[in-house]
């Protein structure tokens, strides 16, 4: 049974080509979501003014909220929009994605109380990025993008998921070992068990795994639809150029033993 209600969360900041880009692909699946919270993770009263007239452009509910810019704050702006949001059901997406027609549904057919629904993306390059307009993303040309890069990666990570939820599950292989993939979506109240995203990952990356592995420690597991959710990941500078999120200021907290339910998430504990 799909859930009742649907909000999308889409984190944001400044890039409203990006953002555009986002929401028109989403226009093509409105009837599989109630609504849209744009979390915006304080971009200046320029963009915002411009925000508000391109939300203005589409007729499905779109609504914007804002925490003041201090620093990258992701995860803050995730909860954010999970305060500001109606669903029962959340799916968190980024501004740099381009939804499939079909990719809403996929995640929604797979939802089930206790556990959560894990989606990657296929990745465009930087000449396919800045020459693609928003108005050329029709249907079509989102299935011709998508099906010009080979899926064969994520065929090979939907099986891992799959393997490595049933090692966890009969205890075989440690919490530490879960990833939460590119976007993914979960029943509101599973992700209140676990107070949310963790607010004290500030700079880029360790939020979205630190996440998944507290949601497999609080009994809630993974469903890959890595093949079915279908996603393109629009190029953008890396936040910390070559280098990985793991070499960045996150990793010392992320390595420390912290029980499931955060203390500084939705609720301040």
């Amino acid at each position: 049974m799909s859930p009742s209600t649907v909000s999308i969360i889409i984190p944001f900041y400044e890039r409203l080509t990006h953002l555009t880009r986002c929401l028109n692909s989403l226009s093509f699946s409105q009837n599989d979501f109630d609504e849209v919270i744009v979390t915006d993770d304080g971009s200046s009263d320029e963009v915002v003014a411009g925000l508000k007239k391109i939300i203005a452009s589409f007729d499905f509910p779109i609504r914007h909220v804002w925490q003041p810019h201090q620093g990258f704050r992701v995860a803050a702006a995730r909860n954010n929009g999970v305060r500001a949001a109606n669903g029962s059901y959340l799916l968190f997406f980024d501004c740099d994605f381009l939804i499939l027609p079909g990719t809403v549904r996929a995640h929604l057919n797979r939802a089930r109380k206790g556990r959560f629904v894990a989606g990657n993306c296929k990745y465009l390059s930087r000449q396919q990025s800045e020459t693609l307009s928003a108005s050329q993303l029709t249907p079509p040309r989102l299935a011709e993008l998508y099906a010009a890069e080979s899926s064969a990666e994520l065929w090979k990570d939907h099986f891992r998921y799959i393997r490595r939820t049933l090692r966890i599950r009969l205890g075989l292989a440690p919490a530490e070992k879960q990833c939460l993939g590119g976007h993914f979506s979960i029943h509101r109240e599973d992700f209140e068990r676990v107070n949310g995203y963790d607010e004290n990952f500030v700079g880029w990356g360790g939020e979205d795994e630190d996440l998944g592995i507290r949601l497999v420690k609080a009994g809630i597991h993974c469903c890959s639809a890595l093949p079915y959710a279908k996603v393109l990941h629009v190029w953008h500078p890396k936040e910390l150029g070559n280098k990985h999120w793991q070499t960045g200021p996150n990793m010392a907290y992320f390595q420390e033993n912290r029980p499931w339910r955060c203390a500084n998430g939705l609720i301040k504990d």
